[in-house]
Parts: structure tokens; sequence; C-alpha cells
């Protein structure tokens, strides 16, 4: 048996304790979703007395996820909802970690090749939607005003000072450039 090698998997895990600190999320909540089934510890289910929950990357994802939807307001019983809909029909294994979601008034919304999908209020349905692009439409705009020469009409500013006190802006037309003098 010279030269094989044998290697078994190591997988990162995080106690309980670990979590809470990592996530924010209290015991007491990361508890009831362990026994309830909204996110349960992949590395180690923690079984009974003085055994303990371990919980890999992924689950704290899945429970930043989580914790997020509820405190935006979705409730634990549509949290479920939301965890059985997405592996009932977009089969994920760990939804709460894979899925992009966006929480829409009173629905969540899965994102899907770039369109929103309904995940609780109306199962299935999209979204019409659209988003604005301020910064592309500001340069656009910008470029546009520039290439029809429409600044011409502007008024740009220039710094006149005084003996008496600190320097004041003064309009000058953009097509004069004409310059004040300033006596000193």
């Amino acid at each position: 048996m010279a030269g094989r090698w044998i290697w078994n998997s190591v997988e990162i895990g995080f106690t309980a304790r670990q979590v809470v600190k990592l996530t924010g999320v209290p015991y007491s909540t990361l508890n009831l979703w362990a026994k309830n089934g909204l996110v349960q510890p992949s590395v180690a289910p923690g079984r009974g007395t003085g055994t303990e929950r371990v919980y890999n990357f992924s689950d704290l994802i899945a429970l930043k996820v989580a914790f997020a939807l509820r405190k935006s307001g979705v409730t634990t019983s549509s949290l479920k909802k939301v965890v059985d809909f997405l592996r009932r029909n977009e089969h994920m294994d760990k939804p709460l970690s894979e899925a992009r979601l966006v929480v829409s008034g009173r629905d969540v919304a899965i994102v899907r090749k770039g369109e929103l999908v309904s995940v609780l209020s109306k199962p299935g349905q999209g979204y019409l939607s659209f988003v604005v692009d301020l910064p592309q439409m500001i340069g656009e705009l910008v470029n546009l005003a520039d290439e029809t020469k429409a600044f011409v009409h502007g008024i740009a500013f220039s710094q006149v000072g005084t003996e008496e006190g600190p320097s004041r802006k003064q309009p000058v037309s953009a097509g004069s450039r004409r310059r004040k003098r300033v006596s000193g």
C-alpha cells in the first residue's frame, strides 16, 4: 500500500457560542430555529444532553439572512414558507444561504435571472420592476448637454475680492467672460 493516500474531509465548524458572537442571533432564537428545522446545524446536530450543535459557514450565512428577514418584519411562520417554497420550487438544499432575497413590503421575492419572483404573497408570480440607474442617467444627460453645447447659456462665477472684506462670487455671463478690475 505504499504511495496510497487516504484523506478524510475536514469541515470547519462553529459552536453555538461562536455563532451567537459572529451572527448576532440570540441563543434562544438559535435554539428555536434548530429545533423547528428552520436552520439546523450541518456539522453536528447536538443530540441529547452534553452534546453541542456545530454549524458550518453556510449555516452562518443562513442564520444572518434569517435574522435580517426577521428584523425587517418577516414572521417566523412566513420565513418557514419562504424556505419551503425555495426548497420545493427552486430545488435549493440551503435556500437561506443560496438565494438572493428581497423584501418588498409584506412580500419576500427571489432574484431569479435578473427578475424578481414572489415567494410569499403570490408564490411564483413575477414582479414588474425596473431600477433607475441615476448615475448613468446623469452621465448621459451631461454628455448630451455637452454635445449640444447647452452649457453656453449657463452662468459662471468669478471670485472678486476687496480690501474691505473677503472675496465674494460675482456672476459672469458664460459668453462674455470679462473680468472686473480690482484696484489694489
